[in-house]
């Protein structure tokens, strides 16, 4: 049973009639305060009352007190109806007046009037706290999309996108897919790596879902998947209960998909798919902006050989990794790297085969790292490899990884395999150094070290 409307009114010498002896229902419930103890600040704060009835001539004096009072409710202004010769319900200056006694059927409709507008502010008040959340949503998602401009910073501002994008629906997980360089396949390309068990997931039918997303540019939605499958020798299992998935289009383009998978507490409701597509056409500008930029810095930041980043954009990405690592006391590691007895695959089977070597074995390096870590060709047969927030345990691990992984592959030059090793120094900031310059001199001096020692080994700067 819903509780009737409460009426506050506050009297001076008497408590007024506030509805006609002849009006048998009032419609609300109706309280009176004696006006020295509400002046006085005798009565506590008194929320969820509908309206406050106060005497007529001194209601703009105390109105701003009545409000913080009665926070929420209308402040009515009374007089006497045999002393006021105006409309029985008025208006002046923003402020509502009433005669009392009223006539029943004027209280109800004033009751039902003070109600709607009651509901209108609550309305307006949503739509202003809404309008200010989007507004400040799209501060910070452009100050995102402003990262995305920049090589250096590009991963991080898609990384930003995502997240920023995924604390507004409140799933557990949020990925993006984009079109892979050189197949167009479909591959995650960003995530928050909060949902574990994704590429199990993607394995048993997620990729076909997206896949199909992007083909058709139409959205999936479902509240009710429940998918479940057990991790093989694993007590684990991937429990999927609903998915929102939306193709990013600009102008008929197809520039990806993005997946929330699993509300938190709930299902995804229509206001979540609201704030979702408010961000669609932002987000897929974003992407588009981005893949304008790469291709036309490509030429400036890539290696023509191996298609790694290059000298340059290797030393401007290090220099930008190691003041954000001093500044927020993080870690970077780094990789420097020496394929070994180079010079006899360029003599014995010819600098062409040498190039296809070198190009494969960037590739190799590649696929091992992670996808914020960034793999470069420092010059020659020497590879840089910048493992950002990776303490020199963790670096140490990657490397060894990379040199197993090099040691096992095949490498194919005139139609022969061929086996290549390589020497690894690992140097850490701030442990070793605390420059740009010096990261690459120490891992540099710890490779050469591996390679005078042993070759097909790591070393550790000193």
């Amino acid at each position: 049973m819903i509780d009737p409307p409460k009426i506050a009114v506050i009297y001076r010498d008497r408590s007024p009639e506030v509805s006609a002896a002849d009006h048998h229902k009032t419609p609300c419930s109706i309280e009176t305060f004696e006006e020295s103890a509400v002046l006085a600040g005798s009565v506590s704060p008194r929320p969820h009352y509908l309206a406050v009835l106060f005497p007529e001539e001194g209601v703009r004096e105390n109105h701003f007190r009545l409000s913080s009072l009665f926070p929420g409710a209308e402040i009515v202004g009374y007089g006497s109806s045999e002393a006021s010769a105006g409309a029985p319900i008025r208006r002046d200056a923003g402020v509502l007046s009433v005669n009392l006694p009223m006539p029943g059927f004027l209280f109800e409709y004033l009751i039902q009037e003070l109600s709607n507008s009651r509901l209108c502010r609550r309305d307006i008040s949503s739509a202003r706290q809404r309008a200010d959340e989007i507004k400040d949503l799209f501060h910070a998602f452009a100050g995102s999309i402003a990262y995305c401009s920049d090589p250096v910073d590009r991963k991080l501002g898609m990384s930003l996108l995502v997240n920023r994008i995924l604390s507004q629906v409140q799933a557990e997980e949020c990925v993006l897919y984009l079109p892979g360089e050189e197949t167009c396949v479909l591959q995650r390309s960003y995530s928050t790596g909060r949902f574990r068990e994704i590429d199990l997931f993607e394995q048993q039918g997620n990729t076909e879902l997206v896949t199909e997303v992007f083909e058709r540019g139409k959205p999936y939605a479902s509240n009710d998947c429940r998918y479940e499958s057990t991790i093989p020798f694993s007590r684990e299992s991937v429990r999927v209960k609903s998915i929102l998935c939306y193709p990013l289009l600009h102008k008929g383009e197809k520039l990806g998909v993005i997946e929330f998978l699993n509300k938190v507490d709930g299902v995804f409701t229509t206001e979540d798919r609201t704030k979702i597509e408010l961000l669609l056409n932002p987000l897929a500008i974003a992407i588009r902006n981005a893949n304008m930029f790469e291709n036309a810095e490509r030429l400036t930041i890539t290696d023509d050989l191996t298609k790694l980043y290059n000298y340059r954009y290797l030393m401007k990405y290090l220099e930008s990794d190691v003041k954000r690592c001093l500044r927020y006391k993080k870690k970077v590691s780094l990789l420097f790297i020496d394929v070994d007895g180079f010079k006899r695959i360029n003599d014995t089977f010819g600098h062409l085969a040498g190039s296809r070597a070198l190009a494969e074995i960037g590739q190799v390096f590649k696929r091992i790292v992670r996808e914020t870590d960034v793999v470069g060709r420092y010059g020659g047969d020497e590879f840089v490899i910048v493992l950002p927030e990776t303490p020199l345990n963790g670096a140490m691990v990657i490397a060894e990884r990379i040199r197993k992984k090099v040691e096992e592959c095949e490498f194919v030059a005139q139609d022969l395999s061929i086996r290549l090793t390589v020497s690894l120094g690992v140097a850490n900031c701030p442990k070793h150094t605390l420059t740009a310059e010096g990261l690459i001199k120490k891992a540099d001096a710890a490779m050469y070290r591996a390679k005078e020692l042993s070759r097909n080994s790591i070393k550790v700067a000193v």
